[in-house]
């Protein structure tokens, strides 16, 4: 039965070698996706723009006026070794962030790959290659004395975790509309700013001088949320968007998302009452165990992701 991993080492390979696809992988996203949808209840959907707009607004509000218990724990009390297994969870989104996002621009309207395409700007630093999100990221596995190739987070992440990645690359290239898509960057830019209090609060008390990943998506991404609500006019003055598909991809994003960062945060205070997240400068190994980072093989300390 395929699982989370095979799916997201596969939505990689078809990033370099597009086409064609493994029947038994496709078949499980597609069972995965519409188990998520087929929770969302169908009466909830609205029927136009300002209904989504509604819906979308108090949705966020309602998550940030209830921040999980997971979020208190990580801005207030996680230890470093806990925020290490923390980081390690989503880095394989932070060392390849924003990349899918190609995709997505073909299958837009041009009034509506203006806005994506501003939002996409600023993910990659404006063409500086030391603001690009992927490069702060880089930053902050490095300050942490982490492995900074891809390959290696690849071997030990949780299925949540890879199922957050996985969205993008559903969304992007395989939803039959981008406007799942729209409204799931319009939750998350949105929704980003509040919710990544709780890192920059863990980083400001533990020291963590490399915070620049997560103090810059609370900057950025209020305009970012902006963009997202130009894209969605957009898509609506040419026609192309479903407010009821956009809801559904926010729906997706919200639940989705959630999932991963409880199931990192859960898998840190886990491996931490057993004893495993002890060692200061510890690092994931496969199944998520740890070990000193002077353990490490060498090839596994690359300068790059890929």
């Amino acid at each position: 039965m395929p699982e989370q991993k095979q799916l997201y080492l596969y939505n990689r390979a078809q990033l370099h070698e597009p086409g064609g696809g493994d029947p038994a992988l496709l078949a499980f996203e597609r069972q995965w996706i519409a188990g998520q949808l087929a929770e969302i209840p169908p009466a909830d959907c609205p029927g136009d723009l300002a209904g989504l707009q509604q819906r979308l607004a108090r949705l966020i509000a309602e998550e940030q006026r209830e921040l999980p218990e997971s979020a208190g724990y990580v801005g207030e009390r996680m230890t470093l070794d806990e925020f290490r297994i923390l980081v390690q969870e989503f880095a394989v989104d932070g060392l390849t962030e924003a990349q899918v996002f190609y995709y997505i621009l073909p299958r837009l309207t041009l009034e509506a790959q203006m806005p994506m395409l501003r939002i996409m700007i600023d993910e990659f630093g404006s063409g500086n290659l030391k603001r690009a999100h992927t490069s702060l990221y880089l930053e902050l596995l490095r300050e942490l004395e982490m492995p900074t190739e891809l390959a290696f987070y690849s071997e030990r992440l949780e299925p949540e975790s890879f199922a957050f990645v996985n969205l993008f690359f559903w969304l992007t290239l395989r939803a039959d509309d981008p406007s799942y898509f729209a409204g799931a960057i319009t939750y998350l830019e949105t929704a980003i700013p509040v919710f990544f209090e709780c890192y920059v609060q863990a980083c400001r008390r533990l020291g963590i001088e490399a915070h620049a990943y997560y103090s810059e998506h609370q900057h950025i991404d209020a305009f970012h949320a902006i963009e997202g609500q130009r894209l969605l006019r957009a898509m609506q003055a040419t026609d192309s968007l479903c407010p009821r598909k956009a809801w559904l991809g926010a729906r997706l994003a919200s639940a989705i998302t959630a999932a991963a960062f409880e199931g990192a945060v859960g898998k840190a205070r886990r491996l931490s009452r057993q004893g495993e997240a002890a060692n200061p400068r510890a690092t994931g190994t496969p199944g998520g165990h740890l070990r000193p980072a002077g353990q490490l093989p060498a090839d596994n300390h690359g300068a790059a992701c890929r």
